[in-house]
C-alpha cells in the first residue's frame, strides 16, 4: 500500500469541538467510497454524524411544501442549510482519486469543518501525495479526535 504524504490538520484555537456537536459530511458518495468510510470512522470515534443524503432529502421536502413556486423552492433546497436538522458542522471536501490495482487512492485531499451558524472554518485539513483513501481518512479522523475536548 502506498504511503507517501502526511495529512496536515489545523484547528482554530478559539473553537471547542466535542463529540456531541453533530457533523454532516457535505458530499455525495463516489466510487472511492470516501463518504461511507468517513461516516464509519467518525461514528467509530463517537462523533455524532448526520447523513448528508438524509439531510438533503429532508430539506428538499420541507422547502417543496413551503410555497407555491416549486422550482424556486427546489433550488433553495439544494443550498444546504443543515442547521435546521440540528447539525452544528458541515465537513466539506475536495479531492482527486484513482484506482491503484487493489485500492482507491488520493493524489490530493482537502477538507474544511465549517460552523453552520457563523460560516467560520474551524478546522482545515490538507494532504498531497499518493496514499490509499482509507489511510488518509483514518489519519484525518484520528487528528480530529485529538482536537476534541
Amino acid at each position: 500500500m502506498s504511503s507517501c504524504g502526511v495529512v496536515q490538520v489545523t484547528t482554530n484555537p478559539n473553537t471547542t469541538i466535542n463529540r456531541n456537536s453533530a457533523v454532516t459530511i457535505a458530499q455525495e458518495e463516489d466510487m472511492s467510497g470516501t463518504v461511507g468510510e468517513l461516516n464509519h470512522l467518525l461514528f467509530s470515534k463517537g462523533f455524532k454524524v448526520i447523513s448528508y443524503s438524509t439531510a438533503k432529502k429532508a430539506v428538499k421536502y420541507k422547502d417543496q411544501n413551503k410555497g407555491d413556486d416549486w422550482v424556486n423552492n427546489e433550488t433553495e433546497a439544494e443550498i444546504y442549510s443543515v442547521t435546521e436538522l440540528n447539525s452544528i458542522y458541515a465537513l466539506e471536501m475536495n479531492y482527486t482519486y484513482y484506482y491503484d490495482v487493489l485500492y482507491w487512492a488520493y493524489r490530493n485531499f482537502s477538507a474544511r469543518l465549517v460552523d453552520l451558524e457563523t460560516g467560520e472554518i474551524v478546522m482545515s485539513a490538507y494532504f498531497r501525495g499518493d496514499r490509499s483513501v482509507r489511510s488518509v481518512l483514518n489519519e484525518l479522523v484520528n487528528k480530529m479526535d485529538e482536537q476534541v475536548r
